[in-house]
């Protein structure tokens, strides 16, 4: 069993591991993209209140220098802060870039905003704040969404990426002016945390990728070879063939294998072979068969116009002398009687074996053939032979005719090798779209009908077991031997 569901083991063995890898890695990067979003929200949230204390203080120095110290590290120098009526901290690009060298910010991106969505003042690299307060404010509860303080979590295309953000926006104690605060995930994690994500990520392609191909393996490999182990397990040798669709890959469709595409093709070709050496089989039998009945014919015509023609000549000159010679004894009259009544017997057992060799009661039909054969047989083997025949049955001389060599056989086999006394015959109409249902059972010593057995017989030249069955074969019946030591044996046709 084990090594029938080889392949499907092996196919489970290789995919639950990429299952379980992928489904940790999945896990493990959601995780820790939500523990980066908490930990980044109460950080924005705190950086935007922070922001917006200072606004009500009224100190300009102090948010100034507040947001000199406020850097996005990982887009520096990139966002344009053009066309902005009031500068950040400082309009030198000098003293903007000494900023991101030093190392000496706050990481994040703040700035005061209206509530059109004008820029007042902002940190460096802070004028992406007007997009992400315009986008908010645009959603049917953007206002709701500021007054419950809740975060805000988005990304915007930057080139050919797009970068993700955590932004919070708190209210000053100016209605028209808020305060706020972004920090994007490459700024807040680091860069090396950040590639770990992505490795993180690429992890997470990677087994998407396997699975992908361990599905296309199981399509292209494991189901074929499924699909001809089915097919070969039930495929009749000799009377069917593999499906054309299996044979020729459109079952499958582009994706088979090639190697098992012509294995297909291989053990299709073998299939018809098959079929054309049943075919030519049973061709062989059938002539072997026929020049078996016709070489009986011709013994017994041979017998009937030679030796019966020559004893029944010297039964007549017996006849012929009794009558017509008087001066002969009494003990020579007794004599020419007894030789007169010998070659009498003698030409009723050479009728009986033309009989034998050419029945001609096969001609009667199935219940007349079998009900004088069983007649012939008990005399001939002094058995007994109990016969129950369907007497509306009907069926072609033919089979008629295998039938009564089958009933022959099965009686000789069970009389000298069997020491049966007893022999049933049953003949019936048969089922499932059978013609006939002939069985034959024995109260002989039995014995145990094995294939190396029977092929033993064939190669000592006794042929009697596999003569039946080809005699059923050939006409398309089944046939089935059963038989076991001290119980005797039980012959089943159905043609």
């Amino acid at each position: 069993m084990l090594r029938r569901k080889l392949l499907t083991i092996l196919f489970i063995f290789i995919l639950l591991p990429v299952l379980i890898i992928l489904f940790q890695s999945a896990t493990t990067l959601l995780s820790q993209k939500k523990t980066t979003t908490d930990i980044s929200g109460r950080y924005v949230q705190s950086l935007a209140d922070y922001a917006a204390d200072r606004w009500r203080e009224g100190n300009s120095d102090r948010i100034a220098a507040f947001l000199s110290l406020v850097a996005d590290p990982g887009f520096d120098r990139i966002i344009s802060i053009e066309n902005v009526s009031h500068p950040p901290f400082s309009s030198s690009r000098n003293d903007r870039d000494n900023i991101s060298t030093r190392g000496k910010f706050i990481p994040g991106m703040v700035a005061y905003i209206t509530i059109n969505g004008e820029l007042i003042s902002f940190s460096q690299n802070a004028a992406i704040l007007a997009n992400i307060y315009t986008n908010t404010m645009t959603e049917p509860n953007g206002l709701a969404f500021i007054e419950k303080g809740e975060n805000i979590v988005g990304s915007f295309r930057l080139g050919s990426k797009y970068v993700t953000y955590v932004a919070h926006i708190s209210p000053t104690d100016n209605p028209r002016v808020y305060a706020i605060a972004a920090v994007t995930m490459l700024s807040w994690m680091g860069r090396n945390d950040f590639n770990m994500m992505k490795l993180a990520a690429a992890g997470i392609l990677g087994m998407l990728i396997c699975l992908v191909a361990l599905l296309l393996l199981r399509g292209s490999v494991i189901a074929p070879l499924k699909a001809l182990s089915a097919q070969v397990n039930t495929l009749r040798w000799g009377v069917e063939t593999l499906d054309k669709e299996l044979t020729s890959g459109g079952k499958f469709g582009r994706m088979q294998v090639e190697e098992i595409l012509s294995l297909n093709k291989a053990i299709g070709d073998l299939a018809c072979r098959m079929i054309d050496k049943d075919a030519l089989e049973k061709r062989y039998v059938g002539d072997i068969i026929k020049a078996q009945e016709d070489e009986r014919s011709r013994i017994a015509q041979d017998i009937h116009d030679g030796p019966i023609q020559v004893v029944s000549a010297l039964i007549q000159r017996l006849q012929i002398t009794s009558l017509t010679s008087d001066r002969l004894s009494d003990d020579v009259y007794g004599h020419l009687s007894t030789a007169e009544n010998i070659a009498n017997d003698l030409v009723e057992d050479l009728r009986d074996i033309c009989d034998s060799l050419v029945p001609p009661w096969v001609s009667l039909g199935i219940v007349s053939c079998m009900e004088e054969a069983a007649s012939r047989f008990e005399r001939q083997h002094s058995i007994t032979i109990n016969t129950n025949v369907d007497q509306e049955l009907e069926v072609s001389q033919e089979i008629t005719l295998a039938l009564f060599r089958i009933f022959q056989e099965a009686v000789s086999n069970a009389v000298r090798h069997g020491d049966a006394t007893y022999v049933s015959v049953d003949v019936r109409q048969g089922t499932d779209g059978r013609q006939v249902e002939f069985r034959i059972s024995d109260n002989g010593t039995g014995f145990e009908p094995t294939p190396e057995m029977v092929g033993r017989l064939v190669r000592e030249g006794k042929r009697g077991i596999n003569g039946m069955r080809q005699r059923v074969e050939l006409l398309g019946g089944e046939y089935e031997l059963w038989s076991k030591p001290g119980r005797g044996a039980v012959i089943t046709i159905r043609i």
